[in-house]
């Protein structure tokens, strides 16, 4: 395998957490002038890549290169529509570089220009940290901003070797990673053990068994690291109350949630959101 060189211009355009809840249209049909690395978190939009448009879920990553076309669609029921959808909520992580270690991880392999990635979490670390550091005024690394981007993409990789290998196994090896992805999309919503069952074909008591043979956890204490995972950027990245961030991350009740938050993470949901705010 070719190894990337850790030399070369730095060049970490834009980076950051953006959500709409008005109709957007931002386009770019001539081509991009840089690498664009762009992951959905929330609510859906649609997006041209390359010869077509795309209907864009929570968890779709798309990596473009220069000279990709890109146009980005939100708050429509179609992309050819003009009347805007009553209720609208996209929201997205996005990463814009250049220069010359990119270029090289880019020309190393084959990559698809979308793909799903679950929940995403172990992109949305990643993102945070460079998202945070972008945001500093005074003191911003460019070095560490390189670090974590590369890091990003190197991550990135890992994810579609994954998946590749997941894809050639046997059906029955398969299965429990068929759930966890399955439990990642599906986790805000009334997921029951019978739901993850139906999905793969099996019944509750043998997906149960082999989810946490191969995992070392229950399907619903997975749901709930997940729900408790997008609940934590909730608070961080958004202006959400936290009876709106339970009720999304799909918790039945407030009192459910913040005795599971304090549970699991040891601070009440208030107090985490102030320890991050500081």
């Amino acid at each position: 395998m070719n190894k990337l060189s850790p030399t070369g211009n730095k060049h970490v355009l834009s980076a950051g957490y953006s959500r709409h809840n008005k109709p957007l249209t931002i386009s770019e049909k001539k081509g991009m002038q840089c690498y664009l690395l762009r992951m959905q978190t929330q609510g859906h939009c649609f997006i041209w890549i390359r010869d077509k448009y795309h209907w864009i879920q929570p968890g779709d990553l798309l990596l473009l290169c220069p000279s990709d076309p890109y146009e980005l669609i939100v708050g429509y029921e179609n992309p050819h529509s003009q009347e805007p959808l009553n209720k609208i909520l996209s929201s997205d992580y996005y990463l814009m570089v250049e220069g010359d270690w990119f270029d090289q991880w880019w020309s190393m392999r084959s990559r698809p220009a979308k793909i799903n990635v679950g929940s995403g979490e172990r992109l949305m670390t990643i993102w945070r940290q460079i998202v945070q550091e972008k945001r500093r005024v005074h003191d911003q690394s460019d070095e560490i901003l390189k670090c974590y981007s590369q890091i990003l993409c190197l991550t990135i990789d890992r994810l579609i070797d994954e998946s590749k290998q997941a894809t050639r196994k046997s059906s029955s090896t398969s299965i429990p990673y068929r759930m966890k992805e399955y439990v990642e999309q599906h986790a805000t919503e009334n997921l029951t053990l019978q739901n993850v069952a139906d999905y793969v074909g099996i019944s509750p008591s043998r997906a149960s068994h082999l989810f946490k043979e191969i995992h070392g956890k229950s399907i619903i204490d997975y749901a709930i690291e997940v729900r408790l995972s997008i609940a934590r950027e909730r608070m961080e990245y958004s202006s959400m109350t936290l009876e709106q961030i339970a009720e999304y991350c799909g918790f039945q009740s407030y009192s459910y949630f913040h005795r599971v938050f304090r549970s699991r993470l040891g601070y009440s949901p208030s107090e985490y959101r102030r320890r991050m705010q500081h």
